[in-house]
């Protein structure tokens, strides 16, 4: 433990950045933290158009990420649920998934059990798999070989339909990646923590979460927005600041890079994760809602431009003004197609996911676009073996430390767990 305090520098407002600071500033240490953009959290941001709560891409949060547990104060952000399970749309049909072990609607649940989308054996595996996972440490799920997601699946004795139907578009749509060649020790972690506990909406959207940690920072001005760094400075070999695109440059005892791993290879030449998966969210506004669950509609076809629709004011109607309805469409990748024309076409594939249906039909189609967001990095790929090959807080640059989630997997839970390991390297001994 270290003895004094000391500055310390942080590049990056994100969630992990937000995390580094409040335990740094916590242990006593001078923190001051630069960010480019003009707000923060990263990739974890809300904005707010004509009354409605847009996050910068569709996001959840799991309630049971212990890191979330042990940082967040949850009962302040007014957490609203999703219902456990799923609506897969396909061919012209919509038809109900669910976890029984969570799922306390009998009419979903009896419809659950008797659809025909799905094999009753696999219903079964389904739930074995989930009662396994709920029993496991987190350790014991991440102990082992690996191999990819499909490959566990079909290990498992998973029919293809139902890894098509269901655990490609759900499971794609966590892991940005339909193929699912996703590391199984992501998928049995989030299976995990979706059958232990819920997927949720701050009711004050997704940026409330970076608020919350930044509070303290902001109250007591250890947060610089508008401040790109575009250089570390050196002495002898060790990082000893950084220097802004003004110029500017500031001195520090250590430097801490908590940005995208795309940000962190412009400051410095060190082995982070270079394959990144993009996304785009549509968001459209509406004055009826197109179905009535809080749970979210997968689009199971195999031409899928949509992988899946939400409609968030179900979940969490403060995310619209009241008599509104918003609706959240999920794309896998940034299609090379300009904005009205990404729109007309995901506009298609809802009217072919709710096929059929004349009242969703007929709701549908008063709705307008509100916004479009493409991000060209929302993950790094996480194939089978990568993780323990990702780089650790601490670098060979003496005075250089790295808090991201890029150091333990792509989530917001392991933003968190990374800003605060690196944070302890830095705690200061009471005595």
């Amino acid at each position: 433990m270290l003895q004094r305090s000391q500055r310390i520098i942080i590049i990056g407002a994100g969630v992990a950045g937000l995390t580094c600071g409040r335990v740094l500033a916590a242990y006593g240490h001078q923190v001051t933290l630069f960010e480019a953009a003009d707000g923060i959290g990263g990739r974890v941001r809300s904005d707010h158009v004509a009354g409605f709560t847009l996050d910068r891409g569709f996001q959840v949060l799991f309630d049971s990420y212990p890191a979330i547990q042990r940082l967040l104060d949850l009962p302040a952000l007014a957490l609203r649920r999703f219902d456990p399970g799923a609506l897969i749309a396909l061919n012209g049909q919509r038809t109900i998934l669910t976890d029984p072990l969570r799922d306390r609607d009998p009419a979903a649940l009896l419809t659950a059990i008797t659809t025909p989308i799905v094999p009753f054996a696999d219903k079964l595996r389904t739930l074995q798999l989930a009662l396994a996972m709920r029993r496991s440490s987190i350790d014991e799920i991440l102990a082992g070989p690996d191999t990819t997601t499909s490959a566990f699946l079909r290990q498992r004795g998973f029919a293809d339909t139902t890894i098509d139907t269901f655990f490609r578009p759900f499971y794609g749509g966590i892991f940005l990646d339909r193929s699912l060649e996703t590391s199984a020790k992501c998928f049995r972690f989030n299976l995990k923590m979706l059958s232990s506990g819920h997927a949720v909406l701050p009711a004050g959207g997704m940026g409330q979460i970076a608020a919350q940690l930044a509070r303290p920072l902001l109250d007591t001005g250890c947060i610089r927005l508008h401040s790109r760094v575009v250089a570390l400075l050196y002495e002898n070999g060790r990082v000893v600041g950084v220097r802004l695109a003004t110029g500017e440059e500031h001195h520090a005892d250590a430097v801490i890079i908590a940005t995208a791993a795309p940000d962190a290879r412009h400051l410095v030449d060190l082995p982070l994760p270079a394959d990144g998966l993009a996304a785009t969210t549509i968001y459209f506004s509406g004055n009826r809602p197109i179905y009535r669950a809080r749970k979210i509609v997968l689009n199971a076809a195999a031409d899928a431009l949509v992988n899946s629709a939400q409609l968030l004011t179900n979940v969490a109607p403060e995310y619209a003004p009241a008599g509104k309805h918003l609706l959240s469409v999920a794309i896998l990748g940034t299609p090379a197609l300009d904005d009205a024309a990404l729109i007309r076409a995901s506009l298609a594939d809802l009217h072919r996911m709710f096929a059929g249906d004349r009242t969703a039909l007929a709701a549908l189609a008063a709705y307008q676009p509100l916004a479009v967001y493409r991000i060209p990095f929302a993950q790094f790929r996480q194939p089978p073996g990568i993780h323990p090959i990702l780089p650790s807080n601490h670098t060979d640059r003496p005075g250089l430390y790295l808090a991201a989630e890029f150091t333990e997997a792509s989530s917001i839970n392991a933003a968190m767990i990374s800003g605060e390991a690196c944070a302890k390297l830095f705690e200061i001994d009471p005595l």
